[in-house]
């Protein structure tokens, strides 16, 4: 599928006598006929002195909206190891904000989605559903992660609902964080409530939606670039935009501004898949394309069979999650010293042995640190594993190279 690229305007820039204000060479100027006539703004540098001494103040790091201990608490009761647990709580310094944009369009009316389900035992099983409500299970799960760390996170609706509000607010103290709230402000059950009346209807606004985005960040994107942080935009969806072309340039627009942007999909169908795919392709900024647990396990499995893609952590990549060793899972085999690093992150243990230097001290360090992590559930078979299969991870890198000396090459092939 082509797209249809939109060259960038260079950036521009004004002066006055006491106060400059640049455009870096990645800006554009917005497109008058969608958005506004300036261009995307920018911390003013102010001129101190008539000797050109430069002073800028420069804001203070924002304070978590919940103390690490209660949040670490509140994700451990929900399955989370403690090391994944602290990612996602430090994930709300960085990200103050999420922008969930919700597509309720008639096709998500389309029985071909799936959810998991526990069941019987502390296991777990995929169910055919409707795509609305394969993606109501995941905006419960993310509104109830949202009120446990005390990020905040807003959910706009694509189309207004026929009764109740078309944007709704949960979890977390918006006092600093200089991004309107459309909505009221409710909990995670009364979301939830607000989602499940739902029937969804109409088409696919994509492109007014992010346009909507824009406006409600780009006049807080001064602050958050000052500040280091991004907004999560998260765009739910199962189809394509009304207008292909009309999104992918407000996609660029969205781009510049500091965002992380995520894209989660409600739909196997390969149309839709290869436009979502091919857009990444088009972009220069990164897009993470998420499908739902048990295909994202799948494609995991392909380059990382080692771990155990449990639903924490497909949240937390939804979530967002600032190490973007997280977004590498499903893209090649990690070396083995990013694979070490990620089970540092996963599990929240002390710093382990690098593999290629001393694998044997990693691998019995290793089978420490899991000791004291709780297992997970496999989306593919329904089963609770380990987060870190100590078996496959022997096969990483040559096979037996890996593996104690011992090891003979016909005995690698795992199943």
């Amino acid at each position: 599928m082509s797209l249809n690229l939109y060259p960038s305007a260079k950036p521009t820039s004004s002066t006055t006598d006491v106060q400059v204000v640049m455009g870096t060479p990645s800006e554009i100027s917005m497109n008058p006929n969608l958005y506004h006539s300036g261009p995307i703004e920018q911390a003013p540098v102010v001129v101190g002195t008539p000797a050109g001494v430069l002073q800028q103040t420069m804001p203070q790091p924002r304070a978590p909206a919940m103390p690490q201990a209660e949040a670490l608490e509140n994700l451990s009761a929900r399955g989370f190891p403690r090391g994944l647990a602290k990612e996602v709580h430090s994930s709300t310094t960085s990200f103050p904000i999420r922008l969930w944009v919700v597509d309720n369009s008639g096709s998500m009316n389309m029985a071909d989605g799936s959810r998991l389900v526990a069941v019987a035992g502390g296991g777990s099983k995929m169910v055919k559903c409707t795509r609305w409500q394969e993606l109501n299970e995941t905006l419960g799960a993310i509104a109830d992660m949202a009120e446990a760390v005390g990020g905040r996170t807003d959910f706009l609706l694509l189309n207004p609902p026929a009764g109740g509000p078309q944007h709704v607010s949960v979890g977390g103290d918006s006092s600093g964080v200089p991004i309107a709230r459309l909505g009221p402000v409710v909990g995670a059950g009364q979301m939830n409530t607000l989602m499940r009346a739902i029937t969804p209807s109409g088409t696919t606004p994509l492109t007014e939606a992010v346009i909507q985005i824009i406006s409600l960040i780009q006049p807080a994107a001064a602050d958050l670039r000052a500040r280091g942080e991004q907004a999560v935009v998260v765009l739910a969806t199962d189809g394509l935009p009304n207008d292909p072309n009309s999104f992918l340039q407000a996609v660029q627009q969205l781009q510049q501004l500091p965002v992380w942007l995520v894209v989660r999909l409600c739909t196997n169908d390969d149309n839709v898949v290869e436009y979502w795919s091919d857009l990444d392709k088009a972009l220069e900024a990164p897009l993470e394309v998420l499908d739902d647990e048990a295909g994202e396990a799948a494609e995991i499995r392909q380059h990382n069979p080692w771990l155990g893609y449990g639903p924490p952590l497909h949240l937390a990549r939804a979530f967002g999650l600032r190490n973007r060793l997280f977004d590498l899972l499903d893209e090649a085999p990690l070396m083995p010293s990013q694979t070490r690093e990620l089970c540092e992150l996963l599990l929240g243990c002390g710093p382990l042995p690098e593999p290629e230097l001393e694998w044997a001290s990693f691998m019995t360090q290793l089978k420490v640190a899991l000791t004291s992590a709780p297992s997970t559930v496999d989306p593919r078979t329904g089963r609770r594993c380990a987060w870190i299969d100590t078996v496959r991870i022997g096969t990483l890198h040559g096979g037996c190279l890996m593996l104690p000396l011992g090891c003979l090459a016909n005995h690698c092939a795992l199943s």
